[in-house]
């Protein structure tokens, strides 16, 4: 194989003297591109783990998961009712699951008691019925946090 001058000194350099011309293979370490295609969006690598679009993208779907989650639990709990009674049941008080009173029935044997028996009566009615419903709606919640996949939803304090 034959070497014409011009590629022998673009391939070589020269090492010691200029007397003494030995012919060594290049000296300058060869350039190569490194590309990476696993980061900052490239093509092939399965991707970059952050890649803002694809995070933004999941914090939207987990958005409207939590949202529609929500507002499916609020209206199961509107429409759920919870009764709460005095201790003889002479008074009834009806809360939603959201704690909003809807309806109180008073017996004739609690208002022929007196008003202040009655006043009484009916608050713990009220206080049982709100019992019932607080029980009511923490239970929803730990069932949405469940199917949400928090982990451990007992340990929220709710």
């Amino acid at each position: 194989m034959a070497l014409s001058a011009r590629s022998l000194r673009a391939n070589t350099c020269v090492s010691g003297r200029q007397a003494a011309r030995r012919v060594v293979p290049s000296c300058r370490p060869r350039r190569t591109q490194l590309q990476v295609n696993a980061l900052f969006g490239g093509q092939g690598g399965g991707g970059n783990p952050f890649d803002m679009k694809n995070i933004m993208e999941s914090v939207k779907k987990a958005q409207q998961l939590v949202q529609t989650e929500t507002a499916r639990v609020q209206a199961e709990l509107a429409a759920t009712e919870f009764e709460g009674y005095d201790e003889d049941e002479y008074v009834r008080v009806v809360m939603s699951g959201n704690q909003e009173p809807r309806q109180v029935d008073i017996t004739q044997a609690a208002i022929d008691m007196g008003a202040e028996e009655c006043s009484r009566r009916t608050t713990e009615a009220m206080r049982d019925a709100h019992t019932k419903s607080v029980a009511g709606m923490k239970e929803k919640m730990r069932e949405l946090a469940k199917n949400l996949g928090i982990p451990n939803p007992g340990a929220l304090s709710m």
